[in-house]
């Protein structure tokens, strides 16, 4: 239970600081607050606008959910139509009404950032089932929680996961403690590409990087 809510923590983290991991460069965020218009998909110099215009968003976002005692990682990503893809997944089953209260605290806090409203496309989904990939993500928070849990019931011993975005491809780093093995290693990998997969994303868009750097504390 520590893990995890350090492993969410962690994530809380990443989003404000993500800013860092892309290397894309400049788009007018106004047209997209104007437009409803379906527009080719933005270019990689074009995206990292998006997440320095919206990154304030995306930490307000997680602060209030996270006042709410919800279990939950928070993604987004830019549609066709230059709208903001806000998307909340939880491993835990919700019902409508809170639902409803989390597209309101969405809601709210889109408007504490003085945004207009109809920029964005509010998705809730469970941690476990894939997306439909409609947008260009700026974050795979949900996709690395999953990689997290399944990590962890292969009980690999002590691990982190870490990713970054770069121009052409997602990044991911698993690192192990310095014992573990060829076998380990590369059932790491096979785990990982196994969760891409089942987030139906393309595992050629991903490179899995395994690393045996951490080193393992004598209990």
């Amino acid at each position: 239970m520590f893990i995890k809510k350090l492993f969410t923590l962690w994530f809380l983290l990443a989003i404000i600081v993500c800013g860092g991991f892309f290397f894309f460069a400049n788009i007018p965020i106004q047209y997209a607050e104007k437009s409803n218009v379906s527009l080719s998909q933005p270019t990689n110099d074009e995206l990292i606008d998006y997440m320095q215009h919206y990154q304030f968003l995306m930490s307000d976002i997680a602060m209030a959910l996270q006042k709410e005692s919800y279990i939950f990682y928070v993604d987004y990503g830019v549609l066709p139509n230059r709208k903001i893809e806000l998307l909340v997944s939880t491993p835990e089953k919700i019902d409508q009404l809170s639902k409803q209260k989390i597209e309101e605290m969405m809601l709210e806090c889109i408007q504490k950032n003085d945004l207009n409203p109809i920029s964005f496309q509010m998705t809730i989904k469970n941690l476990y089932d894939p997306v439909t990939m409609n947008s260009t993500r700026l974050s795979y928070n949900d996709v690395m929680a999953h990689l997290f849990e399944a990590m962890t019931a292969q009980q690999v011993g002590s691990f982190s996961i870490d990713y970054t975005i770069s121009s052409e491809i997602v990044h991911i780093i698993i690192n192990l403690t310095e014992e573990k093995d060829d076998v380990i290693q590369k059932k790491a990998r096979q785990v990982a590409e196994d969760i891409i997969k089942l987030h139906q994303l393309d595992v050629q868009q991903f490179h899995i990087e395994i690393q045996n750097k951490m080193f393992a504390y004598d209990k």
